[in-house]
């Protein structure tokens, strides 16, 4: 189907996880760490009619295990304090979402937030970053949100002049390269939101992957740093090629 996640990247993302939680409790059995970090990791990309599916293989996996969910209430409160700062409704549904998408984001540094249209997918991450900065005002979120599908390839990611051999930048390699090249280490966000297709998202492989890496026709790399990150906010996958 359109929104599965069938990459290796999956896979060490639950082995992070995994890691994270033996670090933060070696006295645990490894068998609830390891059903955990495959259960929270993974409970926010499975839709609501594959969780039957994705329960009974984890049942089958780890026989008569159910450890606690571990949630960071502090995250939580002030999600629920950045909701009500807009005056919108603090559903449990919605908070959970926005706390599951901040530990997303504490593990990679690009993330697909999906949905159709009305799916709380942009005050999701709206709300989120409100939340970063109730909880900690001297480290706001700097956002950045720009839409791929309003303008060429070319000139979301800059091109070389053939007439004049001169080198085009682009919004996209603009934005990233101010950002990196700010000298505070406070989060910032590099939002995509448009649908996506082969054209646009094929140059941001490198980005995507473990090089963090934005290479350009000018063979300049821009690094995506590690308080850095690139949420795309899209309805599906079903213009998305295997890479």
């Amino acid at each position: 189907p359109e929104h599965h996640d069938r990459g290796l990247r999956a896979s060490t993302s639950v082995l992070v996880v995994a890691g994270d939680l033996l670090q933060k409790a070696p006295a645990d059995p490894e068998d609830d760490i390891l059903m955990r970090a495959l259960r929270d990791f993974n409970i926010a990309k499975i839709v609501k009619v594959d969780e039957v599916v994705f329960f009974g293989l984890l049942g089958d996996l780890f026989p008569g295990r159910e450890p606690a969910t571990q949630v960071d209430l502090e995250v939580e409160a002030a999600v629920e304090k950045a909701i009500k700062q807009v005056d919108l409704w603090a559903d449990p549904v919605f908070v959970r979402k926005c706390v599951q998408l901040d530990e997303l984001l504490a593990i990679r540094h690009c993330v697909f937030v999906m949905g159709p249209p009305g799916a709380f997918k942009s005050e999701c991450w709206k709300m989120l970053g409100l939340a970063y900065g109730i909880k900690d005002p001297n480290n706001p979120v700097k956002i950045v949100d720009i839409n791929p599908k309003v303008m060429l390839t070319q000139d979301l990611y800059g091109y070389i002049n053939m007439a004049t051999r001169e080198w085009k930048d682009g919004l996209l390699s603009n934005i990233m390269r101010a950002l990196s090249q700010i000298p505070d280490e406070k989060p910032k966000w590099i939002l995509l939101d448009g649908d996506l297709d082969a054209n646009w998202i094929e140059s941001m492989n490198s980005t995507m992957d473990d090089n963090r890496l934005l290479t350009l026709a000018s063979n300049e790399r821009i690094p995506l740093k590690t308080h850095m990150r690139m949420i795309f906010e899209i309805r599906d996958l079903k213009h998305a090629t295997p890479a």
